[in-house]
């Protein structure tokens, strides 16, 4: 005999392997948001790019080779011996190539606590400022009036290797150094073409990528018909996996970037911290993600038919039912509590801070209707004696089932 079916039934039903297909494909697009909102903000922000540069100085082995290649720059455009060797009398000549070697050892030395002295350090975060506000001004198409170093932005060292060798001595250093010493190269003319088109992508990726994910997510919950908490349980889900999955691949890349980097085992601690120090706002924004994905579980829980969310219901049922205030004083309170500890990143901002409102007198709104809905006639303190009730029956069952004294006897 054949099934008759339900028509009702399938309308109500949803679409559970539209909705499964959705949340998986979102999760991906959010694991994708989260790498173009790290490369968007740690690449294009120079606030950003600063506090990154000057936490590199501040890294002791990123300070020690730091320090290795200003006294490196030095010796490389500098004939120290030839220079002592003019100070020196005729009788300690000899001596140069011995003093000139041991100043070359001192040198980095005496790099590191010049690059520790807040002058040093103000030198140092000034230099990587223009040299990112360069590199954004030639990525945003420059001007006609704008030079970047022979077709190249390059990152200006040169005062700080100056700085060292007025320290060490050689205080001639300034006029014997050649136009390109103490320059590190970040942007070459022939590829700017190429650098241009990846930040007009990383530009756009982080807008088009959050907003696709949350259609997606959405999408799914629309879909889920009578099953719309679960999927937004799922949805919760999602977002924590991408957060995760974001840390182990910021793991896993480490290992490649890191190998990479290091030319040798002496400079592997430093590739190693500038990968971990760039990184650092991946993580932030991995962990803001995850602490999303929580909240949406738990509002999805809350909204549930398990006992203890239940019961939290029922218990709120008179007050929230009764005042309507109630609610969006909840939601208030935990705006509030949620701004303060900004588990998520866009809670600091505006924008952020906005939608989080919104959502949330939103989500006040639906639960008070639901509670209002599920005990029309809840009476305040209902749930507590309902509780202590329980509590009372299970001790006293408890103790019915232990065995008297001279149970023996009582048969």
């Amino acid at each position: 005999m054949q099934k008759v079916k339900n028509p009702q039934m399938e309308r109500t039903s949803g679409h559970p392997r539209w909705v499964m297909a959705l949340v998986i494909l979102g999760t991906i697009v959010t694991l994708l948001a989260i790498f173009s909102i790290w490369a968007n903000r740690q690449a294009l922000n120079t606030d950003n790019w600063v506090n990154t540069s000057d936490r590199l100085l501040a890294n002791e082995q990123v300070d020690e080779q730091l320090s290795a290649f200003i006294a490196e720059q030095i010796f490389a455009h500098v004939d120290v011996k030839e220079k002592l060797e003019e100070a020196l009398p005729e009788k300690l000549a000899p001596l140069a190539s011995a003093a000139a070697g041991g100043l070359q050892g001192l040198a980095p030395q005496v790099a590191e606590r010049v690059l520790e002295a807040p002058r040093t350090q103000a030198l140092w975060s000034e230099a990587n400022r223009r040299a990112h506000e360069a590199l954004l001004r030639v990525l945003d198409g420059g001007g006609k009036n704008l030079s970047t170093e022979n077709g190249e932005v390059v990152l200006d060292l040169r005062p700080l290797v100056e700085e060292v060798g007025e320290r060490v001595g050689v205080s001639e250093l300034a006029t014997k150094l050649p136009e390109g010493a103490g320059r590190i190269t970040i942007l070459r003319s022939e590829e700017l073409s190429t650098a241009q088109k990846i930040v007009k992508l990383i530009r756009r990726l982080p807008i088009v990528l959050t907003l696709l994910a949350l259609v997606l997510f959405g999408l799914a919950v629309f879909l889920a018909g009578p099953r719309r908490r679960r999927a937004l349980r799922s949805v919760g889900v999602g977002f924590v996996v991408a957060g995760v999955l974001a840390l182990v691949l910021r793991a896993i890349g480490g290992h490649y970037v890191v190998d990479a980097l290091a030319s040798s085992e002496t400079v592997r601690p430093a590739a190693q911290a500038v990968w971990e120090i760039g990184t650092s706002l991946l993580v932030t924004i991995a962990g803001s993600t995850i602490a999303f994905g929580v909240l949406v579980f738990l509002a999805a829980w809350l909204a549930g038919p398990t006992a203890p969310a239940t019961a939290i219901r029922r218990a709120a049922a008179p007050h929230v039912r009764d005042h309507d205030w109630v609610a969006y004083a909840a939601a208030a309170t935990l705006f509030l509590i949620l701004v303060a500890w900004a588990p998520v990143d866009a809670f600091r901002r505006p924008l952020g801070m906005l939608v989080l409102a919104v959502l949330l007198a939103v989500g006040a709104e639906v639960m008070r209707r639901q509670i209002a809905r599920e005990f029309p006639h809840a009476q305040a303190g209902e749930e507590s004696a309902r509780i202590r009730a329980s509590a009372e029956s299970f001790f006293r069952g408890s103790g019915e089932d232990r065995p008297r004294g001279g149970g023996s006897g009582d048969a």
